[in-house]
């Protein structure tokens, strides 16, 4: 298997909360490298692994910015069924819900896994502080 690097995370003046992410990645019938996170609902994709990485890179980076400026990102990590230790504002753990209620709940996710040969690891990120 090959080896992966996702380089993620995110600073500001809050801090942040270092999580491990399981990242899949897999090559669609059309060549297509696509990069997801099952637990955040996020894709980036390319014509080849690095593409899809730094794809990915963008999306994850773009989806933090968003849900900070929007003040969401707290009860969108809820909704996607994270588990939040201490207070939204000052959290002192996040966990990821399993990957099987994952499954459980996602069909896309069955899908993956059953169409596709997938390649998973996961990935240390840093996801901000709700400030």
């Amino acid at each position: 298997m090959a080896k992966y690097l996702f380089e993620g995370g995110f600073i500001n003046k809050s801090g942040n909360v270092i999580v491990k992410l399981l990242l899949i990645h897999f090559e669609d019938e059309n060549n297509i490298h696509f990069i997801y996170s099952p637990h955040l609902d996020l894709t980036g994709y390319g014509t080849n692994l690095d593409e899809a990485k730094k794809s990915f890179e963008i999306v994850f980076e773009d989806f933090i910015d968003y849900t900070l400026k929007k003040k969401t990102l707290g009860k969108v990590l809820t909704d996607l069924g994270w588990e939040i230790k201490g207070t939204i504002k000052r959290p002192k753990k996040v966990l990821a819900p399993s990957i099987t209620s994952v499954i459980k709940e996602n069909d896309y996710v069955s899908e993956i896994f059953d169409k596709y040969p997938v390649n998973t690891y996961h990935q240390e990120v840093g996801i901000p502080a709700y400030a």
